[in-house]
């Protein structure tokens, strides 16, 4: 019956791919597809054999949030297995951030998930082992793998309640990929419970941890820069209140809390999650008449600062009297909730946390974070404002909690050399 699936997901393919393009062209986020013709020849697998490092360590991830989260690990495995390292993404910024990782010998467009293409690919490239990082399960590759001989692994795994109830519609397309799995190291006990519904044998799970929480640091690399920024801007009297990966929703939350906020001497940065919105959140920022600016021009006296550049959010923090992370009340999942944490910053996010639940829980355990929504947030953002102690509290337990969840890679190497020990 797997079998089965696998011809019909490969006999729809051309039709949903068409799809997906149509789609994707007629969306507000078409002017991202950039350079079609030269990412072509990646996605069809019509690399020369001589452009891909033989017998290499393969990792497969999303994009640029799971490139960055394995840095650590990628660096462990070339040096365990002393072999190249070659990622695949699905998107160019993945691609484009792992090209910048001299770890990595190779970073290359993942191949469209279409069984002639993965397994051209696998043949041209002859892996010596894939490592799937979080959820990127694509059937056609773990078959062709599985076909050609090369042992994969999820790492890093998760997978939520929702995609596994799609998942279980198809099972035996899944049982039939999954059960073939080297190991699978996850990042939860929910997680390993679904993947086990799913077709993974229990006696290859085992629940490691996140490893993006390892490549937290409580040193970020820009902090003089903001520290100039926020001298220029003559905030350093001011408390302020960043807000981290933020969507259309919670800036109209934002926007319509600032004026009082601002009364009461507090000053607001926010980072929008897609700086392709720029134009977009510049026209919100005029119509709210609020005194703001943008941190890409030139830095002015300002009451809101629109930081509509990559690289600065965990420096921005360290400046921060509260942070808030986006992608929680509008029903994102939540983005990272710890990297304010690390940094001693009391976290606010909302109730939409299913990416993140266990840093979620934690932080709201300990005592760590608070949760806030379109009704309060305005009135928590004020009450911890004029209570320090409190504040001061929250942030070091926020920390405490942020430590706690280091270790992942460490985890992933030991499942990793066992592994190989037993296959040897």
């Amino acid at each position: 019956m797997g079998k089965f699936l696998l011809l019909l997901t490969n006999l729809a393919f051309p039709f949903a791919a068409l799809g997906v393009l149509f789609g994707f062209l007629f969306s507000p986020r078409r002017r991202v597809l950039k350079h079609l013709t030269r990412e072509l020849k990646e996605r069809f697998a019509l690399e020369a054999p001589a452009c891909l490092p033989q017998n290499a360590i393969w990792l497969h991830c999303a994009s640029v949030g799971e490139v960055n989260s394995v840095k650590g690990l990628i660096k462990r495995l070339k040096e365990f297995y002393k072999k190249p390292i070659l990622v695949t993404t699905s998107t160019a910024a993945g691609q484009a951030t792992a090209a910048k990782n001299a770890d990595i010998d190779a970073a290359l467009l993942a191949p469209l998930d279409f069984y002639p293409l993965t397994r051209a690919f696998i043949r041209k490239a002859h892996p010596y082992r894939l490592f799937v990082v979080e959820r990127e399960i694509w059937p056609n590759m773990l078959e062709a793998a599985r076909q050609n001989g090369v042992p994969f692994a999820l790492v890093n795994a998760r997978i939520s309640e929702k995609s596994t109830r799609a998942y279980k519609l198809v099972r035996p397309l899944f049982t039939r990929l999954l059960g073939q799995a080297a190991f699978a190291a996850l990042q939860t006990p929910e997680d390993a419970r679904r993947y086990a519904g799913l077709g993974v044998e229990n006696a290859k799970i085992t629940v490691c941890g996140n490893v993006k929480y390892d490549t937290l640091s409580d040193t970020p690399s820009r902090v003089d820069e903001v520290k100039k920024l926020v001298a220029e801007l003559g905030w350093e009297n001011s408390p302020v209140l960043v807000c981290g990966s933020t969507h259309p929703l919670e800036e109209e939350i934002l926007l319509a809390a600032a004026p009082q906020l601002i009364k009461q001497g507090l000053k607001i940065i926010f980072a929008p999650r897609h700086l392709e919105r720029r134009q977009e959140i510049e026209q919100n920022l005029k119509n709210s008449r609020l005194n703001y600016a943008m941190m890409s021009q030139k830095a002015v006296p300002c009451d809101i600062l629109c930081a509509d550049v990559m690289g600065f959010l965990q420096s921005l923090y360290t400046c921060a009297a509260l942070t808030f992370v986006g992608g929680s009340i509008a029903p994102r999942g939540a983005h990272n909730l710890l990297e304010p944490a690390i940094l001693g910053k009391a976290v606010l996010f909302g109730q939409s946390f299913f990416n993140t639940p266990d840093t979620a829980r934690a932080l709201l355990t300990q005592g760590g974070g608070t949760l806030v929504n379109p009704t309060n947030f305005k009135s928590t953002v004020l009450r911890l404002l004029e209570d320090e102690p409190l504040r001061r509290d929250m942030s070091a337990k926020a920390r405490k909690t942020a430590l706690s969840f280091k270790g992942a890679t460490d985890k992933i190497m030991k499942v990793v050399e066992n592994y190989e020990r037993q296959s040897a």
